[in-house]
């Protein structure tokens, strides 16, 4: 018998190409073909058999000539027909409708091309998709997203700036503060919306006019989306109560939501954590949910926290949640689901296919790709070993492009069948461009970042960027007892000395040490031969130096990312204020250049071996030991980049500065500040978080 499949809804879908032809008479039963309809919407079918029996995938069913159902959740549905013994099976997609939606990324596709930031290049790659021809723009100094508004393209960049090229060209350069630190940009009323990472704001610019507005939003802010007239930007590094995300109206409403810490119980597949690293918030096409996705922290987790050591894979795991952006999903903000991800590490990037029905999840450095169905989260496939630091994806049709932006390479998959890994094109980014990094660096900047390295990590889990990604430190306190320390405040790579010794108990004296955490708790197999291994396995020792060529990339990568963050308490310009001028006067009245002489701010150093360890008073019983013995003081960490790296101290116990130089320091001994006045404490403050 035939079966017609017509759909009754007036406002029905334009995906799913109208009534399909009357499949051949010679079928015994036919579903007809594959459909994409609205939720709400009616579907005949016409079986042109009285006992046709039909099963619609949703627990529902009919029997009859002619037959219609609705479906009243988004989802993929097996509709299925029996008559006379046959069978015959079509997939019906449901979906909500699409609305006006976009978020920030450093890789957007439109019409045909691709445009991808490349920011070691201080460029942005434009690629015909057709042709594969490769040209660029030269932007401000370090892009992070592009917004592409044919021909309108927007770069944000660290360094303080926003390009807007129109047809190629550069019409417009938009210098902002001295440490604003753009990153996400989209476009919004006409001109632009860009996060300042560095301030905490959100910028508009109006190109037309030319001006610039902005308004506080949180801190720390990363990614940037719009559902019609709302926007939605990221906190990057999370507060230890849970994760942030922020929502400002076109009322000029400011809501902040929480993204929950995650429960345990930790085991090879979950963990508990806290959700940091934020970098992205992507809506679904629909504008009724979004995904935010980063990394899980757990640091409930340790020896001295709860008496339970850390594993390979009950450390770091890739986090990535679904949140409501509609009262028809729950409260604003809430949490709708939770994909769990196993053998990933840190997600920076998401993205859905057009009509929602798909998600799409970069995994940095396992350097893998998830898809998930888009409504119930389950997985429907994997694309494996795409390419080295994997930040950005973007989706035309039915081809998913992945930006693997420390190979250089724009990465193509056809996506029509998730199980499938066909993989399209891989686009040398940088064409005629000479690398801008030394081959080195490169390597280093590649190793550092790769979980997916069984020398790195065991499983996927862990790198060096999982703590310091690109060279930052993650704002976390981690129980480091069972590694023989204790409560440890990470420390940022960037303002770093790149001599050793390093760590706060100076246990380490050269980076290629590392080999002992990568070896211990990343469950990596190493970079060392075992002979050379066993050499040096005393880490203030014989040196590890030369003797493997990884080792050498990561310090040499380590040495590259020295320099600080501007400090965005300076002048626009960036000079000291006049406040910080009259701190710096009172930092060497006090001796605080003592321990701290600039130019690098620390006095860290191995003299016969020995560092030169103090006391501070800050210790406590949860400080722990040095290699197996009392730690009777600290390394002296650098003061540059202050701004970027609260909370302070070795067991991050002072959220701010203040209770740095009064409350941790009772009786003086980490320099005479009882005696300041609030204006001179003012002072000295803002002369630290002004130090780059």
């Amino acid at each position: 018998m035939i079966a017609l499949l017509v759909l009754l809804s007036c406002s029905s879908s334009p995906d799913s190409g109208g009534p399909p032809d009357l499949p051949g008479t010679d079928a015994a039963v036919d579903a007809g073909p594959d459909l994409v309809v609205l939720v709400g919407e009616a579907v005949r079918f016409e079986g042109g058999s009285p006992d046709a029996q039909w099963t619609f995938g949703d627990g529902e069913g009919a029997t009859g000539v002619v037959v219609t159902h609705t479906w009243e959740e988004p989802g993929h549905y097996a509709v299925q027909v029996k008559a006379d013994g046959n069978a015959d099976t079509a997939l019906v997609t449901v979906h909500y409708p699409t609305t006006s939606v976009d978020s920030s990324s450093p890789v957007v596709v439109v019409d045909g091309t691709a445009y991808a930031v490349l920011p070691d290049a201080d460029r942005v790659a434009i690629v015909d998709l057709q042709t594969e021809e490769v040209s660029h723009l030269q932007t401000c100094g370090s892009p992070q997203t592009v917004a592409v508004l044919d021909p309108v393209v927007v770069v944000a960049c660290r360094d303080d700036a926003v390009d807007m090229f129109d047809a190629g060209e550069l019409v417009s350069r938009t210098s902002l503060a001295w440490g604003t630190r753009p990153f996400g940009v989209i476009h919004h009323d006409g001109g632009a919306a860009v996060t300042l990472q560095g301030t905490g704001e959100i910028a508009y610019i109006d190109w037309v006019a030319n001006t610039v507005e902005v308004d506080p939003v949180g801190p720390d802010l990363r990614g940037i989306a719009a559902v019609g007239s709302d926007l939605y930007a990221t906190r990057f590094r999370s507060p230890a109560d849970g994760g942030r995300f922020f929502q400002t109206s076109s009322t000029g409403a400011l809501s902040t939501h929480v993204v929950a810490f995650a429960p345990g119980p930790d085991s090879d597949t979950h963990t508990r954590g806290l959700p940091n690293y934020l970098q992205q918030i992507v809506p679904r096409p629909d504008g009724r949910v979004a995904a935010v996705v980063g990394l899980k922290a757990n640091i409930e987790r340790g020896l001295y926290n709860e008496g339970v050591e850390f594993t390979h894979d009950t450390t770091v795991r890739a986090d990535a949640r679904i949140v409501s952006l509609s009262e028809e999903e729950g409260a604003v903000g809430s949490e709708v689901d939770f994909v769990r991800l196993d053998d990933r590490d840190l997600v920076l990037a998401a993205a859905w296919s057009p009509i929602g029905d798909q998600l799409y999840l970069a995994s940095h450095g396992a350097e893998d790709v998830d898809i998930r169905d888009g409504y119930t989260f389950e997985p429907l496939g994997v694309l494996f070993d795409v390419g080295h630091g994997l930040d950005g994806l973007a989706v035309a049709d039915d081809t998913l492009w992945v930006l693997a932006s420390l190979s250089r390479e724009l990465v193509g998959f056809d996506v029509s069948d998730p199980a499938a890994q066909v993989e399209v094109a891989r686009i040398d980014l940088l064409g005629s461009v000479p690398e801008p990094l030394t081959d080195e660096v490169l390597l280093g900047k590649q190793i550092f970042h790769r979980s997916g390295d069984r020398r790195m990590s065991a499983v996927g889990y862990v790198s060096c960027g999982s703590c310091h990604l690109h060279g930052d430190a993650d704002g976390l306190t981690w129980d480091f007892t069972e590694r023989g320390e204790g409560l440890r405040n990470t420390i940022s790579l960037q303002g770093h000395q790149v001599d050793g010794p390093f760590h706060w108990s100076a246990n380490f004296d050269e980076i290629q040490d590392f080999e002992h955490d990568i070896r211990g708790p990343m469950g990596g197999q190493g970079f060392l031969s075992d002979d050379d291994w066993a050499a040096t396995d005393d880490t203030l020792g014989p040196s590890k130096s030369g003797l493997s060529v990884e080792l050498d990339a990561l310090a040499a990568y380590v040495a590259s990312v020295a320099e600080p963050m501007r400090s965005p308490y300076r002048e626009v310009d960036g000079a000291l204020t006049a406040e910080g001028g009259a701190g710096q006067a009172l930092f060497a009245t006090l001796g605080c250049d003592t321990c701290h002489p600039p130019p690098s701010y620390s006095d860290s150093a191995l003299v016969g071996g020995e560092p030169s360890l103090h006391d501070v008073g800050t210790l406590t019983d949860a400080s722990g030991s040095r290699m197996g013995t009392e730690l009777v003081g600290l390394d002296t960490p650098s003061l540059r980049g202050l701004h970027d790296t609260a909370p302070y101290l070795h067991d991050g116990s002072a959220a701010t500065l203040r209770e740095v130089l009064i409350d941790r320091n009772p009786s003086g001994e980490h320099g005479p500040t009882a005696g300041l006045s609030d204006t001179e404490l003012d002072e000295l403050v803002a002369f630290l978080l002004q130090l780059e």
